[in-house]
């Protein structure tokens, strides 16, 4: 059906890397400076835009919320797992889409070989290879998503850990050791 694929293949394309969000080690490649990720966006599936050339930015976007007034801070916290728990989750919807999307090749080729000759079966073996380029793109954006909070939750605990130790290595003062 796609090319290089054989009659009763059961595994989706491989997407182009190039097309899926940019990954830890590439934000440190590309030198993405701290803080700045949320400002790279992925593309559209069907696009082949860069990543990492941003829109230029309006002072007053639509959506976006000011910050809190009085100088308050907002705190985030993150419990334990959390990150970690939902990469599993995006593991779980993986698993449970991949297969469906890719048993759909039998059903195609019944569909082309009873409709040889017709412009229909044309329709069907192209609508057939763009499911199957597109669900390979879905089935890579949820394990490069999984593979993210992984790497976050690992990120966010180490950090956390080394705060901690920095916070344990402070000796408070006594008012009366100048004394």
């Amino acid at each position: 059906m796609s090319e290089g694929k054989a009659a009763g293949d059961d595994r989706l394309p491989e997407p182009d890397r190039a097309k899926l969000p940019l990954s830890p080690e590439e934000i440190e490649r590309h030198k993405v400076l701290p803080g700045r990720e949320g400002h790279y966006t992925a593309p559209p599936a069907g696009s082949t835009a860069d990543p990492l050339v941003r829109p230029q930015l309006r002072p007053d976007p639509p959506g976006l919320q000011p910050p809190p007034s009085g100088g308050q801070s907002v705190d985030l916290k993150i419990a334990p797992g959390v990150l970690k728990k939902a990469a599993g989750q995006i593991d779980d919807i993986h698993d449970h889409f991949y297969k469906p999307a890719a048993s759909l090749e039998e059903p195609a080729l019944k569909a082309v070989g009873a409709l040889e000759g017709l412009e229909s079966a044309r329709a069907v073996r192209l609508a057939h290879r763009q499911w199957e380029r597109q669900a390979g793109t879905v089935t890579a954006w949820l394990a490069h998503i999984a593979e993210s909070l992984r790497a976050s939750d690992g990120t966010y605990t180490r950090t956390d850990i080394a705060v901690g130790r920095t916070a344990g290595q402070v000796q408070v003062r006594s008012a009366l050791e100048d004394y």
